[in-house]
């Protein structure tokens, strides 16, 4: 039906005037309002631990109770909790001493040397006099035919690497050109030194780049580390001018970055003494579950999830799309306080409209994503509704940024599910694509593991993706309330259906 709509309002109508009778509009605004609490500064970012996240869990769940829901978490309240690793906790005994050609560096912790990897333990961890070699780049890719293990032996030892890779600003480099190598990454260099033996790894800033782009001095901000079996050391540059001075090092790197022959070799007379104490810091973190339940008798011990989580990456850290700017919140606006908004203002939706739904609807948000998809898979192994009574899983992730069209995930989980979207979309009147983020990339991955269908809403990555830029004022309101609509039709057209889905194996 044609809306004849005035310049003025016709913006914010858009959703009303796609959406059929059968389905009602989502408001942008009320949605809105939701980001701006949950983004806002006082919330510090969300990160899993903290109070911030607390305060967004209470928040939701009188939302949800608002809404009409039921709890439908523990012990008849709004919450399910579970315990998760939030980071390290720093010890009184971390040292890093590098002894190599008669010269001695003593680094701090938190000023010239930070873990980008290590293994939390409470006992305190301590490497003395390991013999120190270097190789090279620390990159094992035979199919590109370089290795920097190929003529070392690292068993036992500690080993001493450069940043990023040879010849990464030359197009015609064997190299993968400039295309980053895989092998590049933190945890593939890791894996090369730890599966031959290492005991730890050391990495300085390779002598093409200018600056040392790491920030040392974040770690003791948002204590936070990889676990890749040995410690993996970010060490300063310029605390390790002396040492590469005398070992030459800096030299031995532009002999590689002009051939790409490596050059590794035992360093007569070097060793490293390191001591750890980095415990794990466990804390208590909670999903907020509510359920409105099913119009029919005959279907509502059945249930369709929707889930997005709530957490962010607090103040940045390894989580960040730019570390160095750790210290400062990063609001998660788009990731994923969209996704939640939506979540809530669904649940009022369906609640108004509840004969529509056949099958219980179940609301969670999600702790811990940002740590693994931590609370998706402790709810789909703790479900409110058993999953063998759940019909389908609807993911809301990251849908703040609508460009005309929404991408969903997950069409090929079960035969049905493209017919029922592309009918919602029609109905909504929203151009969709088949697509989403990737494999294992969000909460509707754990219930795939489960064998229940699941579907991700998401409207697409962007530069402000795990940054503290992803603030409230970049939300399109009016977008993401569409793809909330959207998710509410098909939502009402999985609950409604007399058969239950099944799970396509592909």
């Amino acid at each position: 039906m044609f809306c004849a709509l005035r310049p003025a309002v016709l913006l914010l109508a858009l959703a009303s005037c796609a959406v059929g009778a059968s389905t009602p509009a989502i408001a942008p605004d009320a949605l809105l309002a939701h980001v701006k609490f949950l983004a806002s500064d006082e919330l510090q970012g969300r990160g899993n631990g903290s109070s911030g996240l607390e305060r967004a869990a209470d928040y939701i769940a009188g939302e949800f109770r608002k809404a009409g829901l039921e709890s439908g978490g523990e012990a008849g309240s709004w919450f399910q909790p579970f315990e998760i690793t939030t980071g390290v906790a720093i010890g009184g005994h971390n040292g890093l001493t590098i002894r190599a050609g008669g010269r001695t560096v003593r680094l701090t912790l938190g000023e010239s040397y930070y873990p980008l990897a290590a293994t939390p333990s409470d006992a305190v961890t301590s490497l003395t006099d390991v013999p120190l070699v270097f190789a090279g780049y620390g990159i094992a890719a035979p199919g590109f035919k370089y290795d920097d293990y190929a003529t070392i032996d690292v068993s036992g030892k500690a080993v001493l690497i450069f940043s990023h890779e040879p010849q990464e600003h030359q197009r015609d480099s064997r190299l993968n050109g400039t295309r980053p190598l895989r092998e590049t990454t933190l945890y593939q260099k890791a894996l090369a030194a730890r599966s031959r033996g290492a005991r730890a790894l050391l990495v300085v800033s390779d002598p093409s780049h200018s600056t040392d782009e790491a920030n040392y001095r974040a770690f003791p901000i948002e204590s936070d580390a990889e676990d890749h079996g040995i410690p993996v050391l970010r060490v300063r540059r310029n605390e390790m001018a002396p040492l590469l001075q005398a070992l030459q090092l800096d030299a031995t790197a532009a002999a590689i970055d002009r051939d790409l022959v490596p050059r590794s070799r035992a360093l007569r007379g070097a060793a490293v003494d390191y001591t750890q104490e980095l415990g794990a810091r466990r804390q208590t973190v909670r999903n907020v579950i509510g359920i409105l339940p099913g119009a029919d008798a005959a279907r509502g011990e059945e249930a369709v999830v929707l889930g997005g989580h709530y957490d962010h990456v607090g103040l940045g850290g390894r989580f960040s799309s730019v570390p160095e700017r750790t210290g400062e919140i990063h609001n998660g606006a788009d990731d994923n306080a969209s996704g939640v908004s939506a979540l809530i203002e669904i649940a009022r939706a369906a609640a108004g409209d509840r004969p529509r739904f056949r099958r219980s609807l179940v609301f969670v948000a999600f702790a811990g994503e940002e740590r693994g998809l931590l609370g998706s898979s402790y709810y789909a192994a703790h479900p409110s509704i058993p999953l063998d009574e759940t019909a389908a899983m609807l993911n809301l992730d990251m849908i703040g940024r609508f460009r005309g069209r929404v991408e969903v995930g997950g069409l090929d989980a079960s035969d049905p599910l493209r017919a029922e979207v592309d009918a919602a979309a029609r109905e909504v009147g929203i151009s969709v694509r088949p697509g989403g983020p990737g494999a294992g990339r969000s909460d509707d991955s754990s219930f795939v593991d489960h064998r229940v269908p699941a579907l991700h809403f998401f409207t697409g990555f962007h530069d402000e993706y795990h940054h503290p830029g992803d603030d409230w004022d970049r939300i399109d309101a009016e977008g993401t309330a569409r793809v909330a609509t959207l998710a509410l039709e098909v939502a009402a057209r999985l609950a409604g259906r007399d058969d239950k889905l099944p799970f396509t194996s592909r």
